[in-house]
């Protein structure tokens, strides 16, 4: 069908698309959010992390949220993390990023200790996170574990403005619910609810967040 030049000149035109729409998605500000949640309505959340900075979660009785246009979310379990931001990524053009224009990697525990990814490099794809280590990086054994990707949904307009304010390096306690979203035109998008499953795609966070914090280095909100 075609000479390899061809081939060559299709592919090239083709790549340079694919990069130009992921440069605009990103570089393009988020959508107006049409999400407005009344947070007293949901159930209890935790109030803190587990001891070893692990994202402490509960389960719940299954429960609907209406998300605004024409997503809804079922509730899967109650959810907080603490750690420090190591990648941000917003959207505007994707099938969700009507009610989840930011996407932020986190990284928790050991990892998110000052000096704690020196060894490590992360970049972002499209609702996805890679991450690797220096060959000679002494990490702790879990430590792949403690590096998240996490859609998030903002409850309201006050808690997309305080997302989207939050800056690599940052460190911040994020607290709502993992979810599962339905739609018109999109398969359930469903929320890790493992540790241990990877941060690409199966492996990220869905979360329905009601409230954000800036942390000092000892924790303490700012």
């Amino acid at each position: 069908m075609f000479d390899e030049g061809t081939k060559i000149a299709v592919f090239a035109i083709v790549l340079a698309a694919w990069v130009f729409g992921q440069s605009a998605d990103r570089l393009a500000p988020p959508p107006d959010l049409g999400t407005a949640i009344d947070a007293s309505e949901l159930p209890p959340l935790p109030l803190t992390v587990a001891q070893d900075g692990a994202p402490a979660q509960a389960r719940l009785p299954k429960m609907r949220v209406g998300l605004g246009h024409g997503f809804e979310a079922q509730l899967m379990a109650s959810y907080v993390i603490e750690g420090r931001v190591v990648t941000r990524r917003t959207y505007r053009n994707d099938p969700t990023s009507a009610i989840s224009p930011l996407d932020l990697g986190i990284v928790w525990g050991d990892l998110a200790a000052s000096g704690g990814t020196e060894a490590l490099t992360f970049r972002t794809g499209h609702r996805l996170i890679w991450f690797s280590n220096a060959p000679d990086a002494k990490l702790p054994d879990d430590w792949m574990q403690q590096v998240t990707n996490n859609h998030l949904i903002p409850a309201d307009q006050s808690i997309n403005d305080a997302l989207m304010a939050i800056g690599l390096g940052t460190r911040v306690r994020v607290r709502g619910y993992l979810v599962t979203v339905t739609g018109d035109g999109i398969k359930p998008w469903r929320s890790s609810t493992r540790r241990d499953d990877g941060s690409i795609v199966g492996g990220c966070e869905i979360i329905l967040v009601t409230d954000v914090q800036v942390l000092s280095d000892d924790g303490a909100a700012t």
